[in-house]
């Protein structure tokens, strides 16, 4: 019998060509009079003060020092330019790293966040946050990492590089992928799974292809927006195996867009159910082969060896997920997990 929770999180969704325009309204609609922008270095940074420019006297400065995985010394920095700067809120500008610290930031200080994406990691739409200390990673979830409202500009994708849109739409796909044998998966967190991989399957080659393309670029944003919603119900194997090779200092989304496919081909057949609707999703008959060519097709790392995994790590690597107890779909165990790894070696 059907059987299942399905808890609501209160979040504004503000999705327009231009919405960035808006960032200072939403902010001031929060109530925000400081407000910290968090931002990466170089590129990020200059978008960063784009947005500090938009808020104006709301703004409390930028600190643009995000780094992907969000390692302690510099969740401990952000934190500290925030108190600083007295700030009452923050807008994290850009990918998954600065919103990672702001959520970072938020944990320890209870601050209201502001997102305005600009890749497909879906980070925004969830509660879902993760540091790093040393070689291990650590995740967990909290309302107070939940950003408040997401900024969604599609026209603010439009420079994005085409491996990080690869990259970062293939870690969006994940969320999704792994969403359908979750086991706190509801109705509604399905069909957003479905209706999410069938806008990538269609427009993140395009968007990969052609970067001006604005109407693959925004449904590929309404895409990464359904995959966070879906991330919000849990995570399986998948997750739990890039988190691990995260805390090696594996680049995020290039790690969950090379496991992919070996993930799906490993837990595809322990749930018919799933299966059969990541076939209709995908249009296929094997969903780890047709993310398989997916993968292929775009330019980014194929396999773990390129990005940085030691191949003497895989025995830690795998211990560390076997200690996960991870059953669902399939028991995965020591050697499971090995296989896999070797597989995406």
């Amino acid at each position: 019998m059907v059987s299942f929770v399905h808890d609501v999180t209160p979040q504004r969704v503000v999705f327009a060509p231009g919405a960035v325009a808006r960032t200072a309204d939403e902010v001031a609609r929060l109530g925000l009079n400081r407000a910290l922008v968090i931002a990466t270095p170089g590129s990020g940074a200059q978008l960063g003060q784009r947005i500090v420019g938009l808020l104006g006297a709301r703004a409390a400065g930028l600190h643009a020092g995000a780094v992907v995985h969000v390692p302690r010394a510099v969740a401990e920095a952000g934190v500290k330019a925030a108190r600083e700067q007295q700030a009452d809120g923050l807008v994290a500008v850009g990918g998954g790293a600065a919103i990672g610290l702001a959520k970072a930031i938020a944990l320890q200080l209870g601050l209201p966040i502001v997102a305005v994406p600009t890749t497909y990691s879906g980070s925004e739409a969830t509660p879902i946050y993760g540091t790093t200390d040393g070689e291990r990673k650590i995740t967990g979830r909290d309302p107070k990492a939940l950003p408040r409202t997401i900024v969604y500009d599609p026209d603010l994708t439009l420079a994005l590089p085409p491996a990080v849109s690869a990259a970062s739409g293939m870690n969006a796909i994940a969320h999704c992928v792994e969403g359908v044998w979750v086991p706190d998966r509801t109705p509604v967190t399905m069909a957003l799974a479905a209706d999410a991989i069938q806008r990538f399957g269609a427009n993140l080659p395009r968007a990969v292809a052609d970067g001006e393309d604005r109407e693959a670029r925004a449904h590929c944003l309404v895409a990464a927006w359904l995959a966070g919603v879906v991330l919000t119900a849990g995570t399986a194997l998948h997750h739990k195996l890039a988190h691990v090779l995260g805390g090696l200092g594996l680049p995020h989304a290039e790690t969950h867009a090379i496991i992919l496919p070996h993930v799906t081909r490993f837990n595809a057949d322990g749930d018919a159910d799933a299966r059969r609707r990541l076939n209709a999703a995908l249009a296929c008959d094997d969903p780890g082969d047709r993310l398989e060519r997916m993968k292929r097709g775009f330019p980014i790392p194929q396999r773990l060896s390129e990005v940085g995994l030691p191949k003497d790590k895989i025995d830690f690597v795998a211990a560390e997920v076997a200690k996960m107890a991870i059953t669902v779909p399939r028991r995965a165990g020591t050697d499971d997990v090995r296989a896999i790894l070797l597989a995406a070696y």
